[in-house]
């Protein structure tokens, strides 16, 4: 395993292994606090009843003499080793060796023999085995004469301890061993769909567009894969208008460069006697020329908007003098196709801050389209005027329109409608563009078959 699959697998793993190894450490020390919780318990609830019964019956007595003559009373109410320890801590008597002359210092006789309950716990040294020793005070008349100890071996209960920590721990290493192979599973779950975003883009990078993603998954995988199929989507189509585009452009091309080679060669035959033919052609070379120019133009200007390197030179114009001037300039073509040509501008319209040349590129290029769709005899109009905050230019024609189909896309880079007299697709795009570098808006709307409507949207400040 490597990459973001065994970096998963290791911080699963050490998370589980850690939660577990800290709750088995947990279970141990509780385990075996409360077993000898429980002996302690018990030898304290027998020797408080041993003691008892002595003081009831037998405190009229020495301490010497109820050992010498009553000791096994001390012992008949349990199976624990019993010593007898007078007040100088000196051991009396031991159920296991009786009169053993020893002197005891351990902490639950001390507290014995202030009064109190004493218990204690130690290894011992030779056998390695616990041992707890339980202390009680026995009095007469209200007064300490000994103690009494119960001692007794925690082997059993260490070796039932040490039983059931073996089964934590094996059930704790099952629990690790299935987390680990729950990891793994869960880590593919995540990487299996990465690998193969990866190997999908790898086939983007390649140029194969056709492939997606299956969305297994509502999750972030799930939007990754979305997002994934719907770039590749996008780009298809981006690669799909480009070549319509390119497609398109050479066409174009073609076209005038045809008449343009053909009325050359015509005219370099000398089969034309007519000066007048030999102007047609002259003329026909000339307007296709032009076209041509104005075509790498448009190229040009797409390509410097696109990628930047075609700063706007901004100033304060004014839209009165931009729409007169353009007014004056398609009079002669509104003449010549036949078309109704007029003007509207509010009064007093202030001057906005705007590059002059690029805004009377735009108006020029949408009045153009007005008037290759609107047929003889009908009309466009150009108009200015406040909007709110804006200044509004309008197109309007009541020409072929735009089929709803095409509508959403002619501001499309390289969109190209489906009539016969569209053009090469960068028109509007282009005009979008400049608007937008103004932060003003574009807006079209048309009705098929009864004209279109472009609005420009300028702001003020």
């Amino acid at each position: 395993m490597r990459g973001i699959k065994a970096r998963l697998v290791w911080s699963y793993l050490l998370v589980i292994v850690f939660t577990v190894i800290t709750l088995e450490v947990f279970l141990t020390v509780s385990l075996e606090k409360y077993y000898y919780q429980n002996m302690e318990s018990l030898l304290s609830k027998q020797i408080k009843g041993s003691v008892d019964f002595y003081n009831n019956y037998f405190s009229s007595s020495s301490l010497k003499e109820n050992v010498e003559n009553n000791d096994d009373i001390f012992w008949k109410n349990t199976s624990a080793e019993v010593q007898i320890i007078d007040n100088s801590g000196m051991m009396l008597m031991d159920s296991i060796g009786n009169f053993n002359k020893e002197h005891i210092e351990d902490n639950d006789v001390e507290k014995a023999l202030q009064g109190e309950l004493g218990t204690f716990t130690k290894k011992d040294k030779d056998t390695k085995e616990n041992f707890m020793y339980v202390s009680y005070p026995l009095k007469s008349a209200n007064k300490i004469e000994g103690v009494l100890r119960f001692v007794t071996s925690l082997s059993e209960v260490d070796a039932l301890i040490h039983k059931i920590v073996i089964l934590f721990w094996g059930v704790g290493t099952l629990v690790i061993v299935i987390s680990g192979v729950s990891s793994i599973f869960i880590s593919n779950t995540i990487v299996g769909p990465l690998d193969e975003v990866n190997t999908l883009a790898k086939k983007f990078a390649s140029g194969n567009f056709n492939e997606r993603l299956e969305k297994r998954r509502n999750d972030e995988i799930g939007e990754l894969s979305d997002t994934f199929n719907f770039m590749a989507e996008e780009i298809q189509k981006s690669q799909n208008l480009k070549n319509e585009f390119i497609a398109s452009v050479s066409h174009e091309l073609r076209t005038p460069l045809t008449s343009i080679k053909g009325w050359a060669a015509t005219i370099r035959s000398g089969s034309l006697e007519d000066k007048e033919e030999i102007l047609v052609g002259l003329n026909i070379i000339e307007k296709e020329s032009d076209r041509l120019t104005v075509m790498v133009e448009e190229l040009l200007d797409f390509s410097k908007f696109i990628s930047g390197k075609a700063p706007l030179k901004k100033e304060y114009v004014n839209i009165q003098s931009i729409i007169t001037y353009i007014e004056k300039q398609f009079m002669p073509k509104s003449i010549r196709h036949n078309i109704n040509f007029t003007c509207k501008i509010q009064e007093d319209l202030v001057p906005v801050f705007a590059d002059e040349k690029r805004l009377n590129q735009v108006i020029s290029n949408i009045l153009d389209n007005a008037f290759n769709f609107t047929k003889e005899g009908g009309n466009v109009t150009l108009e200015a005027c406040i909007d709110g905050n804006n200044i509004c230019i309008i197109v309007k024609d009541n020409g072929i329109g735009i089929s709803p189909e095409d509508l959403p896309k002619v501001t499309e880079k390289f969109f190209k409608g489906r009539t016969s007299m569209s053009q090469n697709g960068i028109g509007l795009s282009l005009c979008k563009e400049i608007i937008e570098m103004h932060n003003g808006k574009l807006e079209i709307s048309s009705e098929y078959g009864k004209g279109t409507d472009v609005k420009m949207f300028l702001p003020l400040t």
